[in-house]
């Protein structure tokens, strides 16, 4: 079961990898053909440069915006994970110690049955029918 877990969370890391290689990749597309479009226009202006300086910061504070969206909910759902986990530990580790306990006392019963036949034919007397169903 371990390591099932750490099979996913490697998915999830390459998935992570490749979208931060896309976003790279488109970074680089546009910061190049912008610059491809003010060395090739002559009749690109210095507004025009402004205006296209300006979209790009623009773009790039809304992927910001959404990176730390998305790094929030990762963040909330590892806490619950991560709290679900302790429970889940906790509940085996209880779940264990009553198993343990349950066969100590049914050792216990089994040795009390034992004995009280041991006692019963010592001392060679009867026993009620309702205390011997017991």
């Amino acid at each position: 079961m371990m390591g099932g877990r750490g099979g996913g969370r490697r998915q999830e890391r390459q998935a992570l990898m490749l979208a931060f290689a896309v976003a790279l990749l488109m970074g680089t597309a546009v910061y190049f053909r912008i610059w491809a479009r003010q060395s090739d226009d002559p009749s690109f202006t210095a507004d025009d440069r402004e205006e296209l300086r300006r979209q790009f910061e623009h773009a790039n504070l809304e992927a910001m915006d959404e990176s730390a969206e998305w790094r929030m909910k990762y963040d909330t759902e590892f806490g619950r994970n991560r709290q679900l986990e302790d429970e889940l530990l906790k509940a085996k580790t209880t779940l264990t110690a009553s198993a343990m306990r349950l066969e100590s006392l049914q050792k216990d019963n089994v040795l009390l049955k034992r004995q009280i036949e041991s006692m019963k034919l010592q001392c060679n007397c009867t026993v009620p029918a309702k205390i011997a169903q017991e």
